[in-house]
Order: C-alpha cells, then structure tokens, then sequence
C-alpha cells in the first residue's frame, strides 16, 4: 500500500518557523500524522506573549501574566528555542544564530510581522526615547503604561495609525480605547487625537458610538483628508501633510509595516509582502516554502490571529494532501475580529473568504457586523464570547 511506501522512505522533514498563532497552529495540526513526518519547530523565545489582548492589558484590563504562553509540543516534535539567520531555499537549509544548520524537506514560515525602514520624518524605529509602539504584543507594554502613568491632567495623546495594510485593522483603535479607558479611571481629563493615514477604517461607525458613549469627546479621529496624514515627529510634536504642527504630552506612533525581515535577508521575495499561492500557501516561485500569517499578502483576509489560525487549518490539511498524493483540498477560511472599547464592553466583525474563479486570490463572501447601538448586555455577551474565543485557541496550542 501507498502508506508501507511512504514509510519505507524516510519521513520528509517539516520545518516550522514561529511559534506564535500562525506557526503554533500548524504544529498542532500536522502532529497528527507522527508517522508520516519528522516535525521541528523553530521560536526566538519558549514565551510567547500574544498580541490579542495585549491592549487589555494597556487598559489595565488584564496582567501581562494572562497573555503570556509556552509553546506546547508533543514529545515526538523536537523544539529548538534560537534566532532564524536566514533561509538558503536552493540548499534547503535554515541558518540559526548560534552558526548551527537545520535541513528541510517543507518549510512553513509564520515569523509575524516587519516594520518599514522609512518612517516617518525624524522618527525612529530604535529610538527609546519613543513611546515603544507595542504591535508585537512585545515585552515594552510595562513602559508604555509607566509613560501614560506619568501623564498630567489636561494631557494631549497623539496617535498615528498607519496605512493598511498593518496587521489587526482594528488594533489603533482598540488601542485608543484602551488608553482613555487607563486615563478615565486615573480621573484626569485627557484628549487622544487619532491622526489617520487613510479615510475609514474598520467597524468606524462602532467605535464612533463607543467612544462618545464611554470617553464623551476625549477621543478624536482625523481622517487623511481632514489632515490625518503626518509627515514629521519631533519629541513633544507633529506636522501633518498640511503644514499644521501639534503638540502632544504622548506621541504614539504605530510604524508601517511589511514582511518580516528574514524574507529580505534570505532574498525570499522583492515587494513588501509575500505573494503565495491561495490554495497551499505557497510562497511565490519556491515549491517547498510556504508561508502564513501576517507576512503574507492574502487578498480579502486581514492580519489577525483569527486568520492565521484559520490559514494554518488549510495549509496543512494541503500539505498532508501533497505528502500523501491526494488531491488537494478547495480551502475556505474564516476570520472573526473582536474590539473592546471598555473593559466589559466588545463588538466584532466576522467574514468569510474562499477562492476566486481563477483560484489566485482569496476573496470574501461576506462579513457581518455587531450592531452599532447595541445594549449593555449585548456588549457584556460579546466581551464574554471574545474572552472564551481568547481562552480556547491559547489552551489549544499553549501551555
């Protein structure tokens, strides 16, 4: 039979790099079939801290403790705590920081996110005199909150949101949220200003409500248009594409982002994201590589952890279809994004995505939004859904 064949071969070696949402899912995914590959995975850290949430935790809704993990790895799957140098794709080895080798057969990169070299005039992105920017549910949220701590009555918060596409549409305003709801329970008067890069943004409507019915007018947003667009950062001030110079007390840049940085170093691909085949996940003009998450460019889908988790089903499910000659699997993939705007208060959009005709994008079929006046109870059962969502994809892959 096909299988005595398979295994009378030596098992192909899947390599995975990244143990956040995007890697750690296809780790649990593809150990079910111990018999038929030779798994490894690869993470800088054992401790992930996620990046749902991690707002939460600026608005002192939850401790950093709750949103931090361990990878969880079946006995049989070796885990290798080092930093990935970079891919040699013809040679099919990957290159870690202690001058050591791993060879693969299949490599699954779901290494997060990329910031851009060209910021903003006059900002930098290693700078730590900046408000760290925290879009890597990161270790620099105790000084993020220490900085807001240390803000005075009548205080001015700058927020800059980015272009799309960034990962977690949502997240700025999430985070705009979060940061007056720290303010409001230090009973200090507060203005955020949102300066925005684009026009609208997701589940805008929502958030306008929320804002006016949690902060009153304390959070404001400024459209592209209107000005929202910046072009210069000083320490204490801004300048936007209209010449105007605001002074802010908190200037809270979110970057742009791209790929992550090992497809650069390993000359993986030439544009800002990678392109992939919809259908397995593919990455461009490379048969065994293949690529999820918030790197790749994946049509309708955003960058979430959601999609990631739903991206890690399918590739592995055509994964295993290859390394067993099956056919391969027509994917469907889902993603649903929940937003606090107060500590019991939460509301989400949900779509769901499948090929096109020519099967070389994802496209959305549809999505469907919580209601903008919705009830107390209503944002209550919601909160309560996002943190039941939060608790079962952790305890799934998680320790």
């Amino acid at each position: 039979s096909f299988s005595k064949k398979l295994k009378a071969k030596a098992k192909p070696k899947i390599l995975i790099i990244g143990g956040g949402f995007g890697g750690a899912s296809c780790l649990k995914y593809l150990s079910n079939f111990p018999d038929l590959v030779d798994l490894k995975i690869i993470d800088k850290t054992n401790k992930i801290q996620t990046c749902p949430f991690s707002n939460l935790v600026i608005g002192n809704v939850m401790n950093t403790s709750e949103i931090t993990f361990e990878l969880k790895s079946p006995s049989f799957v070796k885990s290798i705590k080092e930093e990935v140098k970079r891919v040699d794709s013809e040679k099919k080895i990957v290159e870690l920081s202690d001058g050591s080798y791993l060879d693969y057969d299949f490599l699954i990169l779901s290494p997060g996110i990329g910031y851009k070299n060209e910021q903003l005039n006059g900002f930098s992105m290693s700078d730590s005199k900046n408000i760290p920017h925290c879009w890597d549910g990161d270790k620099n949220i105790k000084n993020f909150k220490n900085r807001l701590d240390a803000l005075e009555n009548n205080c001015v918060i700058i927020i800059s949101s980015p272009d799309y596409p960034y990962r977690c549409p949502p997240a700025p305003y999430e985070r705009a949220s979060m940061i007056a709801n720290f303010l409001k329970n230090k009973k200090i008067n507060f203005k955020i200003l949102i300066f925005d890069s684009k026009n609208s943004f997701t589940k805008k409507n929502i958030f306008f409500h929320e804002w006016k019915a949690n902060y009153q007018d304390s959070i404001e947003w400024i459209s592209r248009d209107n000005g929202g667009l910046l072009k210069e950062y000083n320490k204490d001030s801004v300048i936007n594409a209209n010449d105007q110079k605001i002074e802010g007390n908190f200037i809270h840049i979110i970057p742009e982002q791209k790929a992550a940085n090992i497809f650069d170093d390993s000359k993986l691909i030439e544009t800002s994201w990678c392109k992939i085949n919809p259908e397995t996940f593919q990455l461009q003009n490379f048969e065994d590589i293949y690529v999820l998450g918030d790197s790749v460019d994946a049509g309708d889908m955003p960058k979430s952890a959601f999609s990631a988790e739903s991206q890690a089903k399918m590739l592995s499910i055509n994964l295993m279809n290859r390394i067993m000659q099956k056919k391969y699997y027509n994917p469907v993939y889902l993603n649903t994004c929940y937003s606090f705007s107060a500590p019991s208060r939460a509301f989400s959009i949900t779509s769901w995505y499948r090929l096109n005709k020519k099967r070389d994008r994802i496209v959305s079929l549809g999505s469907s939004e919580s209601k903008i006046k919705a009830s107390i109870e209503e944002r209550r059962t919601e909160s309560l859904e996002a943190y039941a969502w939060y608790e079962s994809i952790t305890k799934k892959l998680y320790i």
